[in-house]
């Protein structure tokens, strides 16, 4: 089937820009870097989501991990961010992760729903998953 469309018709789809009245209602979304996460922000994933859940933890290595994803300008990756704050109970934790999303997504909150806010951004802006999302998740919703 794919073959019917060809490879540069599925390109074209996908860098479609988005209506007016998204940019209006969210704004412009970031750019969204393609190929994989580099070694240290696959590492920094692995940590701050998938390990604090098996481990039921947060401390600084976790939140070190998070200032790493922050800084890596990839909002992907703000999927998994979003998947977390489903579960965060403590005000400091969900502060932490709202701060990164906001910083990845370029967005400031008008209020304290911050996980509808990231959610409706991310499916607004149409936000691909980050690579290895499925396995990511996986570990965070296993626990």
């Amino acid at each position: 089937m794919l073959n019917l469309f060809g490879l540069d018709a599925l390109r074209a789809q996908e860098a479609a820009p988005l209506p007016d009245y998204v940019i209006e209602q969210f704004g412009k979304p970031p750019p969204v870097p393609n190929g994989p996460l580099s070694e240290e922000l696959q590492a920094a994933v692995q940590l701050a989501f998938v390990d604090s859940m098996v481990q039921s933890s947060w401390g600084k290595d976790q939140t070190k991990a998070l200032d790493t994803i922050s800084r890596s300008k990839d909002p992907r990756i703000v999927w998994l961010v979003s998947d977390l704050m489903r579960f965060v109970t403590g005000r400091g934790l969900h502060t932490e992760l709202a701060n990164a999303a906001s910083r990845l997504l370029g967005i400031e909150f008008q209020n304290d729903n911050h996980w509808g806010a990231v959610t409706d951004h991310l499916i607004a802006w149409d936000i691909p998953a980050p690579p290895d999302y499925l396995s990511a998740k996986y570990g965070i919703f296993k626990c």
